[in-house]
């Protein structure tokens, strides 16, 4: 048996059996056709697996990406279609695939990994539920009279250069070209259900556009997992929405560094609720991570404090320290401080009543926004 190594020419077909005998067994839906720069022959170095007899046997299905993150640039790897054959199980193959995985994520320059599941393998290897983020639930009944003069349509090709543009106003999102835009739009998937993608135009100009999940029937709501643009016309065209697939509901998921999109929900009487990552997190470079959003704790605590502030992260130990005005807090082990830099709705700390001035500044740098899926789930 050969690996764990990345596919060669020649085997991303038997990658692509392994991952739909698994996860598409009786379903007419692809996963080379849901998952098209995931399963691409320009993402074999991304394909980890395990080989017997020419035979794909197991696989960790990796992309990675730039991300920004409030003003940062930084790196993350994205991990699906993790699978193994049944007659392979059990011999630790996935895990090795995961270390694999990483390791080649970290030479790449990755400090993130996002992982689209929350199984055993993946806690073992130090992932953790983190990042907050805001599910909207809201009625038909609970919205005003469409006001603007906004009107949706389904995008079209020649949509994709203003949804590009668009995207590349958002202060947390992945970095995509307009191949990869257009790519993942004509896949129709979101988050592993079957999408569509509208724009909202006011005067013929497109000013927002929204990544929905199909409701399956009129009982269940549509699901908004991405969108870009005007938050004014996204609500006010919210209605429309629901009237054109044929639904009486609709629910919202934003990041945490959503503000106007929050204000008027809550204000048309939308139920808001906490959530976490869909799957589970990981830093795999803390060191890096640090680096690269470094500008943006500076700019929140000022130079002079910054200056003042010493943070520190031994690899060898996973121990990350903060140090200011003689008091110092340690953080230890990858699932904390992952918890600790996003947030963590399963590892929510009660409140301190009193602070000191070091706590009261990682407070205002911490936790950060995460990165949320949209399109870029694998």
């Amino acid at each position: 048996m050969e690996g764990p190594r990345a596919l060669k020419k020649g085997e991303l077909r038997s990658a692509i059996e392994l991952a739909n005998s698994v996860f598409r067994k009786d379903s007419a839906y692809k996963m080379e056709d849901e998952f098209p720069l995931l399963f691409s022959e320009s993402n074999l170095e991304n394909l980890r697996a395990f080989v017997d007899a020419g035979k794909v046997v197991s696989l960790v299905g990796m992309s990675v990406n730039d991300v920004i993150i409030m003003g940062c640039k930084t790196r993350v790897v994205c991990i699906g279609s993790v699978c193994t054959h049944p007659e392979y199980r059990n011999k630790g193959l996935a895990s090795k695939l995961m270390e694999d995985a990483a390791n080649k994520a970290v030479q790449d320059g990755a400090s993130l990994m996002l992982v689209s599941g929350d199984r055993g393998l993946y806690r073992r290897f130090g992932c953790v539920n983190a990042g907050i983020y805001r599910w909207y639930s809201v009625k038909r009944s609970q919205l005003n009279a469409p006001g603007g003069g906004f009107v949706i349509r389904k995008y079209r090709e020649e949509d994709v250069f203003d949804i590009v543009k668009l995207h590349q106003l958002e202060p947390v999102r992945f970095v995509r070209t307009y191949d990869d835009f257009k790519a993942l739009l004509e896949a129709k998937r979101l988050c592993d259900q079957i999408s569509e993608t509208y724009v909202a135009l006011r005067n013929g100009q497109v000013v927002a556009y929204v990544c929905l999940q199909l409701p399956r029937s009129r009982d269940l709501p549509l699901a908004i997992l991405e969108y870009g643009g005007s938050r004014f016309s996204i609500f006010k065209t919210l209605g429309d929405l629901m009237d054109e697939v044929g639904t009486e509901s609709a629910i919202v998921r934003t990041t945490s560094a959503e503000v106007e999109l929050d204000h008027l929900m809550v204000c048309a009487g939308a139920k808001r609720s906490a959530g976490d990552f869909m799957g589970t997190v990981k830093l795999i470079d803390v060191g890096r991570f640090l680096e690269d959003v470094d500008g943006y704790v500076t700019e929140v605590v000022g130079e002079r404090r910054r200056r003042d502030l010493s943070i520190r992260y031994e690899q060898s130990s996973q121990c990350l320290s903060f140090e200011y005005m003689d008091r110092r807090l340690k953080i230890e082990g990858a699932d904390n401080i992952t918890a600790f830099a996003f947030g963590s709705v399963e590892k929510r700390q009660q409140p301190q009543t009193r602070k000191s001035e070091l706590e009261n500044l990682l407070d205002a740098i911490f936790p950060m926004p995460l990165v949320d899926y949209g399109l870029n789930y694998v």
